[in-house]
């Protein structure tokens, strides 16, 4: 048997194997563009197998959530890109745990990110042979996941407790790595954006029908949640969560996506684009309203001043325009909206006057007791997710707070402080310097390239960086992955335009070789 047919190693198995199929269809444009049609084939087959297991077990929803998932890992497998998407929706939307929770499939999360990471290393490093994306970005977020580690080795009382965090962490790292080996190409980049785009207006628009028909039991498989919080004072009403469990954290979400929809509005390349920006925008800002956060508001407020100074827009008019817009909105904003955000001073501390006696003594111990974290440990701090644990210890011994209960830290940096340290605080500045450096890099090498449509996609990932910044002021990190989100994609902005400088110089250097060859012919 000749030697091309036998694999010499591992190596050689694998690429004869299932990239190999992947070469083939690529070689084979006609069989390339046959492939959806052969998954859905493939599916309908497997659904009506499904079907006549089903009518014969009580595991329906397991079954089927089985068949799915094969035909899902097998598109993976066969189109990274296509995973990039599906694992965009899925944390973006929190399906994971709607799906547990309204059908009782189990989490499949981490089962994903790993399928869609080993498929997407493969691709890249087997049938491209392409070297991985790793910088100076992707660096200073090693970097982080270190000093992680080393607050959970040397620092945690309750290493359980941060090892969980930790491996939430690694998740979030492994999805960011995904995102940057994929973003090299624009196609990819685009439409991972208005994937999460469309996700935000989609639960939005969920949130809009809770609130304008009051049918808050429809959860919508747990995609549309609504509970009942305070407003001001002894008002309460009605506040939607989405996919969450806390308006806050809904509205955080929300807002950091914000930007990306506001400047597809703005500055889309076809009317469709910016009609649907628009619409998404309109969306998005509504259900953030709807969750009564006053630091989302915050958080609009400052995005859409950086905002108007990147678009160096006219400032008066800017003004008269917003002026207008609010006295339009005025009349139908919820009910007590503008009296919840009059109060914004009261999730400080320093305004006693405007809080409750027990408010403003467990918000007080809450900053106090990050802070006695921090000074009594330096450098490391108590440890990943100790915060929470400790809390109660060390509030007895303060005696501020009447609440004898596992409090947070109500702050992403107060509780980055007590639980890390200097070395956390340092290594997540870092993480923050690389990447603002990173995305100020590629703007200016996208205008270089004329392509002030990517610029411009730059400049939304920025922005909804620093939305998530500010709303972190009042916020725990209890759904970290968002931000990591963000942080992967402002990331794979700077892979993307350093990829199409590259992808220039290489032209630019075959021109100048064709021309010296032609002049040479000349001569000759």
């Amino acid at each position: 048997m000749s030697t091309r047919t036998l694999p010499k190693n591992g190596y050689a198995a694998l690429n004869q194997g299932i990239f190999g199929v992947r070469r083939f269809l690529r070689r084979h444009a006609t069989l390339d563009a046959l492939l959806p049609m052969l998954v859905f084939t493939l599916g309908l087959i497997a659904v009506i197998v499904a079907n006549y297991l089903m009518a014969t077990t009580a595991s329906a929803f397991l079954i089927a959530g089985g068949v799915i998932g094969a035909f899902v890992a097998l598109w993976v497998v066969l189109r990274p890109q296509m995973g990039l998407y599906i694992l965009a929706i899925f944390t973006y939307m929190n399906l994971s745990d709607a799906l547990e929770v309204s059908f009782g499939i189990p989490k499949i999360n981490q089962p994903l990110i790993a399928l869609i990471l080993v498929s997407v290393l493969a691709n890249r490093i087997v049938l491209k042979r392409k070297p991985l994306v790793f910088r100076g970005v992707e660096a200073s977020m090693v970097v982080y996941g270190v000093v992680a580690t080393m607050s959970v080795l040397f620092a945690a009382a309750n290493q359980s407790a941060a090892l969980d965090r930790l491996i939430d962490w690694l998740k979030d790292f492994a999805i960011l790595i995904i995102m940057v080996q994929l973003c090299d190409e624009e196609q990819s980049f685009r439409t991972v954006l208005w994937a999460l785009i469309l996700s935000a207006a989609f639960i939005a628009s969920l949130s809009w029908y809770h609130t304008f028909t009051g049918d808050t039991e429809n959860t919508f498989f747990g995609l549309a949640k609504s509970g009942v919080h305070q407003i001001v004072g002894s008002v309460d009403d009605v506040r939607v969560t989405g996919p969450l469990d806390d308006p806050n954290f809904y509205a955080q979400i929300l807002l950091m996506i914000f930007p990306l929809a506001a400047y597809r509005m703005l500055t889309g390349t076809t009317q469709v684009a910016r009609l649907l920006g628009a619409l998404c925008t309109v969306l998005i800002v509504g259900a953030a309203i709807f969750t009564y956060s006053r630091g989302g508001f915050l958080a609009l407020i400052v995005v859409l001043g950086l905002l108007v100074i990147d678009r160096k827009y006219n400032l008066v008019r800017t003004a008269f325009v917003g002026a207008a817009l609010i006295a339009i909105l005025l009349p139908i904003l919820p009910s007590n909206y503008i009296d919840r955000v009059l109060t914004l001073g009261e999730a400080l501390p320093s305004n006693a006057a405007a809080q409750t006696e027990a408010s403003f003594r467990g918000r007080s111990s809450e900053m106090i007791i990050a802070m006695q974290m921090f000074t009594e440990n330096p450098i490391l701090g108590v440890g990943k997710r100790n915060y929470q644990e400790l809390y109660v210890e060390y509030s007895s011994m303060l005696g501020l707070d009447p609440r004898l209960e596992d409090r947070q830290a109500h702050s992403l940096y107060l509780e980055l402080a007590a639980e890390m340290g200097m070395l956390g605080l340092l290594s997540f500045g870092g993480i923050l310097l690389m990447l603002f450096v990173s995305t100020a890099r590629a703007r200016r090498q996208f205008r270089e390239l004329d392509r002030p449509d990517l610029a411009a996609w730059t400049a939304s990932l920025q922005l909804g960086v620093v939305s998530y910044l500010i709303t972190s002021i009042f916020l725990h990190a209890d759904y970290a992955r968002y931000l990591w989100i963000m942080f992967a994609l402002a990331a794979s902005a700077s892979v993307l335009s350093e990829a199409m400088m590259n992808r220039r110089r290489a032209l630019l250097r075959e021109h100048n070789l064709r021309i010296a060859a032609a002049r040479v012919e000349e001569k000759l």
